[in-house]
């Protein structure tokens, strides 16, 4: 049992990291922004405290007393008025939280990267050894997520005591935002998935990821890499929306394919708009090749060396799709 504090609790992952933590029987604080809506951790024994990853005055409050530490926080947007706000909150703020940490002299922390801080490997899986190599389709939540990667990294040599865990795309129940996943099963449920397009994703279940979450912290070890995702869910676009449509029971899906050329040509006229409108676009282009792209991924380091669990995909699917019915998403 360790006093642990926890950042990005609301989010989809950190609610199920939480969870686990607390089930584990650790004593846990969670750090929220100011004003954010703390109901995804209603019924849960946590101690709040407020705190801001671009006020770094925040850190020492919420790190006092503290053990242990996962930084699951992060800006995931698409587009964003402030094109410097991803590398504020997730390379600057990531930088200073994890200075206070070493401060604070804390036995560990895992730090939540993701695949997207790694290379693609067309054709074969990537892996925690792939260089990184987005260059062409690096957006601003791509780039700030592999700089603070590298940050992290670095902290290690001087004596931060982190391990980096990279989830792959998560899926399951309480998927409340939704992010980018659950909305390709709304999409589905909503009869609005009639599209495909060529690139492939690797799929994991959102409690597989919390649970590598909290099994890093046991046994991962300092300075290395973990990829939290399930090797025998790595599939096409494609595959993905057929799958859901058939768990969903949803005819009429994935029946028309979207050129790339077309899809990119539409990527920035919305950026275009956006311009005007001052309203965040649906993609972006260099978003829209991220998209394009097979990005297959091995899980065998994070199954070997912390016993990751490999849950079947399609459960996973299947009580997303039950948690948006049974939650009025459709």
């Amino acid at each position: 049992m360790s006093k642990i504090l926890i950042t990005g609790a609301t989010g989809f992952i950190g609610n199920h990291v939480t969870r686990m933590a607390l089930e584990a029987g650790d004593e846990v604080r969670v750090m929220v922004l100011p004003g954010e809506d703390r109901s995804p951790l209603d019924g849960m024994d946590v101690e709040f405290v407020e705190g801001n990853l671009l006020d770094p005055s925040t850190f020492a409050p919420a790190l006092k007393g503290v053990e242990k530490m996962y930084h699951l926080a992060a800006l995931f947007a698409v587009w964003t008025k402030d094109p410097d706000l991803h590398y504020k909150i997730n390379v600057q703020g990531t930088e200073a939280l994890m200075k206070e940490a070493l401060k604070a002299d804390l036995e560990k922390v895992v730090y939540t990267s993701s695949i997207a801080a790694i290379g693609i490997n067309p054709g074969e899986m990537s892996n925690e050894e792939t260089p990184f190599n987005a260059w062409p389709w690096a957006s601003e939540y791509i780039m700030s997520k592999f700089i603070a990667h590298q940050v992290v990294k670095g902290l290690v040599s001087k004596g931060l005591p982190a391990t980096m865990v990279l989830p792959g795309l998560p899926f399951g129940p309480g998927d409340r935002a939704p992010t980018p996943t659950g909305s390709v099963i709304l999409q589905v449920l909503q009869g609005k998935a009639r599209n495909w397009w060529k690139g492939g994703v690797c799929l994991v279940d959102v409690r597989d990821v919390a649970r590598g979450h909290i099994l890093a912290m046991e046994k991962g070890r300092i300075g290395e890499s973990y990829c939290l995702t399930n090797t025998s869910a790595n599939m096409s676009s494609k595959a993905l929306i057929e799958m859901v449509g058939r768990i969903a029971g949803v005819e009429g899906v994935a029946t028309r394919e979207v050129p790339a050329k077309v899809m990119l040509r539409v990527a920035r006229l919305m950026e275009l708009w956006s311009k005007i409108t001052g309203k965040a676009p649906m993609t972006t282009y260099k978003n829209t090749m991220y998209i394009l792209q097979e990005n297959f991924v091995d899980a065998s380091k994070a199954v070997t060396e912390l016993g990751m669990p490999q849950s079947p995909i399609e459960q996973a699917i299947a009580d997303s799709i039950s948690w948006f019915r049974e939650n009025g998403y459709v």
